[in-house]
């Protein structure tokens, strides 16, 4: 009886401990409205990448770029670029994940995670704010995305700048 008591109470103690992770609330961001000013400004704060036609693998996208800025004492800001050739007919982001460590020394763990955020047109270009905690370092890691069709597609990795909130 001991041994199956102490079965049902360790079965009950995992579950209390899993399910809430599961169903975590994932953090919402929202649409951010920049002038063309505001979003070049907050792009600054990281390199814009322009890929050079010889050295492009698919030749799909043109220029990326990802950054962040802090507004307030807790909005991050996320500002990012897609830029295909003429020829792409879906752009944007195959994954955007937000990062964060508590220190210099600490190692970078993910905070959020969005995916498949396209557009279909040539061109994406993505603002949104996300409230976060205040004591870490922020970044962003991203996937850029162009497809010209089933069998032409290109994808670029790419990490924001880092924001000490």
């Amino acid at each position: 009886m001991k041994k199956f008591f102490l079965s049902v109470v360790s079965v009950i103690m995992i579950i209390v401990t899993i399910v809430p992770t599961a169903f975590a609330e994932v953090p919402e961001w929202q649409d951010l409205i920049l002038t063309e000013e505001e979003f070049n400004a907050i792009l600054a704060n990281n390199t814009i990448h322009t890929v050079d036609e010889d050295t492009r693998a698919t030749g799909l996208i043109a220029a990326y770029a990802m950054a962040i800025s802090k507004s307030g004492t807790n909005t991050l800001n996320i500002s990012g670029l897609t830029t295909g050739t003429t020829v792409v007919v879906k752009s944007g982001f195959k994954e955007v994940v937000v990062q964060r460590r508590a220190n210099s020394s600490s190692s970078w763990m993910d905070y959020v995670t969005y995916k498949d955020i396209y557009i279909d047109e040539f061109a994406y270009v993505l603002t949104k704010s996300l409230t976060v905690p205040t004591g870490y370092q922020y970044r962003v890691t991203c996937v850029h995305y162009a497809k010209k069709n089933f069998f032409s597609v290109q994808k670029i990795d790419n990490v924001s700048n880092v924001i000490t909130f």
